[in-house]
């Protein structure tokens, strides 16, 4: 599985993704833009969580043509609102140039996912997430976790089997960047909150 720390291209995420490779990677939102570099896999999101801005959203689209290929884009979506997003996704899907992410919501099932999605963002509110965001995994060719910042919830999401989970919490100190190096070295999975 894929972590993808959100945002943040500083050195401890680059010296990660070259002593793991393929097991680091990047999401970027319109307001945390850094060129990736062409060893490091990326994703974009489209900055929903904190407010959707159509505008950052097309300029973000655009700066994608500019380095390689993302693995894919968060199609626009509302937080928490399955049938604003479910519109969402018609309005926008034929925009992105990239392979698409449909963003799930509380109250998504399965069946809601969209055919021509290439990956599945379980999105929503965490007790949605961590209840209902195994259901998606065969939905689509790829399956991402949102907001993934402790090892127990690494453990869980890869037991799930998803493709890759972003967060911010690994860079917040020591202890949590150990938790994210003890997952990538598959050591004892010790359950630690």
């Amino acid at each position: 599985m894929m972590v993808m720390p959100s945002n943040n291209t500083g050195g401890v995420t680059h010296y990660l993704a070259g002593r793991f490779p393929d097991r680091i990677g990047l999401l970027m939102s319109p307001d945390g833009w850094r060129n990736p570099p062409w060893y490091m896999p990326y994703a974009l999101d489209n900055g929903a969580f904190t407010g959707f801005d159509a505008g950052a959203f097309d300029k973000h689209l655009h700066r994608a043509e500019f380095v390689h290929k993302p693995l894919w884009v968060a199609v626009p979506d509302r937080v928490g609102d399955a049938e604003t997003t479910n519109k969402m996704w018609h309005e926008w899907k034929d925009k992105i140039p990239y392979n698409k992410a449909f963003v799930v919501q509380d109250g998504h099932e399965p069946q809601d996912v969209p055919k021509d999605a290439y990956a599945v963002f379980v999105g929503g509110s965490t007790e949605f997430k961590l209840g209902e965001g195994h259901k998606f995994k065969g939905c689509a060719e790829w399956l991402h976790i949102g907001r993934v910042n402790t090892y127990k919830r690494l453990i869980w999401a890869d037991e799930i089997g998803a493709d890759s989970v972003d967060g911010t919490g690994f860079f917040r100190g020591p202890d949590m960047t150990g938790q994210l190096i003890r997952y990538l070295e598959g050591k004892q999975r010790c359950l630690v909150f």
